[in-house]
């Protein structure tokens, strides 16, 4: 008897264990998504945390320096989507550059905490002949 106590309260807590695992994950997970995908099925996405993909739109950035606010639409050619961010835009922001922004829809505009630029992987040296200038370099890096 004592040892069938034993395997119940042993299973209980692995349920229980499995529950809150399964809880954290859940709550911590962030999807990928373009505007269409959102379009098609707005309510799956209502509330969730949310990254959300495109390209910037052209002539639709606008930046307040007093505020901080950046507002863009961002587009994947079917559907867009206006974008506010708090924050000053990284150096390789622009109009028609791949952009991921991070945080939810609010009445169908999507609140950004977090933005991330599209850039080039490939490295490009200075042509032949020339050099790099090495305090523009450093200014760069600090």
């Amino acid at each position: 008897m004592k040892r069938l106590s034993y395997g119940i309260a042993g299973i209980a807590v692995l349920i229980i264990a499995g529950l809150l695992i399964y809880r954290s994950l859940n709550a911590s997970l962030v999807y990928f998504i373009l505007p269409n995908e959102y379009a098609q099925q707005p309510g799956e996405y209502q509330g969730r945390r949310l990254r959300l993909g495109g390209i910037v739109e052209t002539d639709s950035v606008r930046f307040d320096n007093e505020s901080l606010q950046l507002t863009f639409m961002v587009t994947d050619s079917l559907q867009r989507y206006p974008v506010h961010h708090r924050g000053s835009p990284p150096e390789l922001f622009k109009e028609n550059t791949g952009v991921v922004v991070e945080g939810s829809f609010n009445d169908g505009v999507f609140i950004s905490d977090n933005l991330l630029v599209k850039h080039s992987e490939v490295y490009e040296p200075p042509p032949p002949g020339e050099s790099v200038d090495v305090e523009a370099l450093k200014d760069s890096l600090q």
